[in-house]
């Protein structure tokens, strides 16, 4: 994230116009959407409609789009290929292969234990994916 130098004169200019409150406790950020959301948006609404509080919501937005996580993948198309576990019902989830084959996951994740100790136990095994 880019990072802006901001004059002591400017910062206190900040935090005067967006405390509502006596000893309210905001940080820059929030008092700088304050001051734009309660000065600069109202006026410039009748010219731009809401393209100002589009370009405020828009690093919200992409934080939130940021934080998703990658899917873990399929643990039945993996067992699909090992001959001991093919006819085995219920490995539909990680946790359930470690169940099947005794691996303490220890709140660790079930893919990752698996993975290890596939490598150390039953090297002809495919790999364990990977999380893209």
């Amino acid at each position: 994230m880019t990072q802006f130098p901001v004059d002591d004169d400017l910062a206190v200019l900040v935090e005067r116009l967006a405390k509502e409150k006596p000893f309210e406790n905001l940080t820059f950020n929030d008092a700088l959407r304050r001051v734009l959301k309660n000065y600069v948006i109202p006026t410039a609404r009748d010219k731009k409609g809401s393209e100002l509080d589009d370009l405020l919501n828009e690093p919200i937005a992409i934080a939130r789009q940021s934080a998703k996580k990658a899917p873990t993948p399929s643990p039945t198309e993996w067992v699909a290929n090992i001959p001991e576990l093919r006819g085995r019902k219920g490995l539909n989830t990680w946790k359930a292969v470690c169940n099947l084959l005794k691996i303490d996951t220890a709140g660790d994740s079930a893919r990752r234990r698996l993975k290890n100790w596939v490598k150390s136990n039953r090297p002809t095994w495919p790999t364990v994916p990977d999380v893209d």
